[in-house]
């Protein structure tokens, strides 16, 4: 039963990120993430965009798959928690959108908290390559 619930929890969360990466492919250079970054001070912000992007893309990909889980899970972990200081942090903003912006942030602390399985389980009996 711990395998099926692996494998539901891999293909619960994957496309999450999938979908969050495709969309961002369409971002035109200076706009979305990439100038999120730059206003944010991060040094070379479209290589650093090019690397959200690619880890939104491929990690769920190897969720879906069954394929370095544990790398995967732990990677899409990390940035989730990541994006509560860069884009989610809510003592920043205005009164008006702390609500909002700490509702974000809690909903990425319960995914990364979520990953945690996959990143000790690893990708259960129903894979490409038990890990």
């Amino acid at each position: 039963m711990s395998d099926l619930g692996l494998l539901i929890g891999r293909l619960a969360v994957a496309p999450m990120f999938l979908l969050a990466g495709w969309n961002k492919l369409g971002w035109p250079p200076g706009a979305g993430i990439t100038g999120l970054l730059a206003a944010k001070g991060f040094p070379l912000p479209g290589l650093v965009a090019a690397a959200v992007v690619a880890l939104e893309i491929v990690a769920p990909i190897l969720l879906i798959i069954g394929v370095l889980t544990r790398w995967a899970a732990a990677g899409l972990a990390i940035f989730t928690l990541a994006t509560i200081f860069v884009a989610h942090a809510w003592w920043t903003y205005p009164a008006a959108q702390q609500a909002a912006q700490l509702g974000a942030a809690m909903k990425n602390l319960a995914i990364a908290g979520l990953l945690v399985p996959l990143v000790l389980a690893g990708s259960g009996r129903y894979a490409l390559k038990r890990d």
